[in-house]
């Protein structure tokens, strides 16, 4: 199977090219530092990988790369876009940062993505949102937004598909808490799992082609109890 994963060079997205990578499929990986692409790549010198460095703000330049990329080593059977950021106490530049890569920089992927699995006649493409989908919180609402955008987006991308049988499985991947340098501002995190172990059942997830895969799995209990929530209680709680 020939995969490209947008967002490689560091937890979840590294280990889950790991993963693929050990298990003899053709990956394409990117992320922004070429040196983590390269060091990645250098781990398993007697297998395919492609390596390419991109910033998924830039859409336009994003769009034309990854275009690029499936015309040069045959195309894309899963498209993974695991590509995002986040920051504690963000200024209003953080904020919009935030929303340029998480939203903007996601629909610039996900839409070329469904559009050449169209044509294609298939494939499926894999967006990495969060547990932060569910409620929004006190401390980081643009960060909650677009990962609710996220799921909202691939939720309607899976529609699609199914009301005009484009036959392109769309699979929203919800992590709660893993061990990543992106989660290390964070305080009071429980069920902390391994990119290791979050990566595994990614990978089982998208094998069997879920809609919605929560990760680790008892994150689904916590979704369902966040959603019944009230607001003056979950204010409280945070």
């Amino acid at each position: 199977m020939k995969i490209i994963i947008i967002g490689a060079t560091t937890g979840i997205g590294r280990s889950l090219a790991e993963l693929y990578i050990s298990q003899g499929h053709e990956v394409t990986i990117t992320g922004r530092r070429t040196e983590l692409l390269e060091a990645l790549k250098n781990s398993f010198p007697n297998q395919t990988i492609h390596t390419s460095t991109m910033d998924v703000a830039d859409i336009t330049k994003t769009r034309q790369t990854i275009q690029l990329l499936a015309d040069t080593y045959g195309g894309f059977d899963l498209i993974i876009i695991n590509a995002g950021v986040g920051f504690p106490k963000a200024s209003f530049e953080e904020e919009i940062k935030t929303i340029d890569i998480n939203a903007r920089g996601f629909v610039g992927i996900a839409q070329w993505a469904y559009e050449y699995f169209k044509t294609k006649g298939g494939g499926q493409l894999v967006g990495v949102s969060s547990l932060a989908a569910v409620r929004s919180s006190p401390y980081a609402p643009e960060y909650h937004a677009t990962k609710a955008f996220v799921s909202s987006y691939m939720e309607g991308l899976r529609l699609r598909s199914k009301k005009y049988k484009h036959e392109i499985t769309v699979t929203d991947i919800r992590p709660g808490f893993v061990d990543t340098p992106m989660t290390k501002q964070n305080k009071g995190m429980f069920w902390v799992a391994t990119p290791e172990k979050a990566a595994k059942q990614i990978a089982h997830a998208i094998a069997a082609k879920k809609n919605v895969a929560y990760i680790t799995k008892r994150y689904v209990f916590l979704a369902i109890l966040m959603k019944l929530l009230p607001e003056w209680l979950l204010a409280k709680i945070f």
